[in-house]
């Protein structure tokens, strides 16, 4: 991501969570960058105890278990202590950042392109986690969303970071835009517990 708009597309939602959630915590919580992300896919709660997940370093099954104690069926996980001050030293860190995820907008009158870029709202960043879904529901000509999501980026100097299906990516043209793929150009390798990146290693079959 070396413009100021990136347009990444993977084979479906679920592969590009983990990166996603590294971007979330990279600039959000590393860099404290004053962000705002769409989310169309999954409900925001999954984002936020993912976040803390990778966060505290524990199993994001468990850190669930504890979010949404009502629904914890298995007896393993019931079983299982959570480490109290790593759950609420996580929770407070995002608590403290500069993150707004949303799953909705507040007005249903309101147009989606003026919702999430809002030329009276400064976001360092803006990450929307399916494009194709946000295209559907502005319900305007491709080009008339190129130009808006410009003409923020340039306002504000902002970075705007956009995730798609590998299949729906080739129903569009974006010429001025980075595009690139997840494990396009690196391949990372994740911890299925928490998302912490254990590995990033250069594609040599390019």
């Amino acid at each position: 991501m070396n413009s100021n708009i990136s347009v990444i597309s993977s084979r479906n939602p679920k592969e590009r969570i983990p990166l996603l959630v590294n971007i979330l915590y990279e600039y959000g919580i590393k860099q404290n960058k004053n962000i705002y992300f769409q989310a169309f896919d999954i409900n925001t709660t999954f984002y936020v105890n993912h976040l803390i997940s990778l966060i505290s370093k524990i199993d994001f099954k468990l850190v669930e278990s504890y979010m949404f104690p009502v629904i914890t069926k298995s007896e393993k996980l019931r079983n299982q202590k959570i480490d109290t001050q790593k759950l609420f030293t996580a929770i407070e860190t995002i608590r403290n950042s500069n993150i707004n995820i949303s799953s909705n907008k507040v007005l249903d009158k309101e147009n989606w392109l003026d919702y999430v870029f809002d030329y009276s709202l400064p976001y360092s960043v803006i990450i929307i986690d399916n494009f194709k879904t946000f295209i559907d529901k502005v319900d305007i000509d491709i080009n008339t969303i190129n130009k808006h999501i410009n003409k923020y980026c340039q306002k504000f100097n902002a970075e705007v970071i956009l995730f798609m299906n590998d299949s729906d990516k080739d129903k569009y043209s974006f010429p001025r835009w980075k595009n690139s793929q997840v494990s396009d150009a690196f391949i990372f390798e994740f911890d299925k517990n928490n998302y912490n990146i254990l590995d990033i290693r250069e594609r040599m079959d390019k």
